[in-house]
């Protein structure tokens, strides 16, 4: 008796084991982070004679993101992800500028020109559309500040392409989009000065994948 129920034991287990491996085979689920390198393409920063561009106002940024995919066939997924974006502040005749905080939410897809259920290099194509929220900047001149960017959440939309090498249930993957950001918003303080032009960069993304 107490044999049968062991090996039914066994084989409950060896059943679970083969099920749950063939679900996380079949998974559509996966989960990705990583680093990004943004240069700042075009953009005026404000307005008037002897305004500044982005590139004047701030350094190039580097991001952290966190991107969740479900894969709705073995060539196309959908997407959302979060990103934290930091560009340090830089000094524009004799202005500084605080740094720049942008926190992004988006949803988006990829197209593989590959199956991804196989190994190795799978070039895709990618869009997003989603919100950047920029957090204030203050501005300083000769020891006085000033509010220059009120905090604020705008449009944001980008296109790209990217490789990845996919392993077993491990993916590494590098991409380059073309990024729209809408315009922040003018502080009060600074009036006509500080209204920006919307800005194009190119984030360059390094990242890993786990699929489930």
């Amino acid at each position: 008796m107490k044999r049968n129920i062991i090996v039914q034991l066994l084989v409950f287990a060896f059943m679970s084991i083969i099920s749950t491996q063939v679900f996380a085979e079949e998974s559509p689920f996966s989960l990705s982070f990583s680093g990004q390198y943004i240069p700042i393409v075009s953009g005026d920063a404000g307005k008037g004679s002897g305004a500044p561009d982005y590139d004047d106002a701030f350094d190039d940024g580097l991001a952290l993101a966190v991107e969740g995919a479900y894969q709705l066939n073995p060539k196309f997924a959908l997407l959302g992800g979060i990103s934290y974006e930091n560009y340090s502040g830089d000094k524009h005749q004799g202005i500084s500028f605080d740094d720049l905080d942008i926190l992004t939410l988006y949803v988006g897809s990829k197209y593989y020109f590959l199956s991804r259920k196989k190994t190795g290099w799978n070039p895709y194509l990618r869009a997003d559309i989603g919100v950047a929220n920029f957090d204030s900047v203050d501005i300083s001149y000769m020891g006085v500040k000033a509010d220059y960017w009120d905090s604020s959440w705008e449009l944001m939309v980008d296109a790209g392409a990217g490789v990845e090498y996919k392993f077993d249930r491990l993916g590494v993957f590098l991409e380059v989009k073309a990024r729209y950001l809408d315009s922040p918003s003018s502080a009060s303080d600074m009036k006509e000065f500080s209204k920006a032009d919307s800005s194009w960069s190119l984030p360059i993304m390094l990242g890993v994948s786990f699929n489930f």
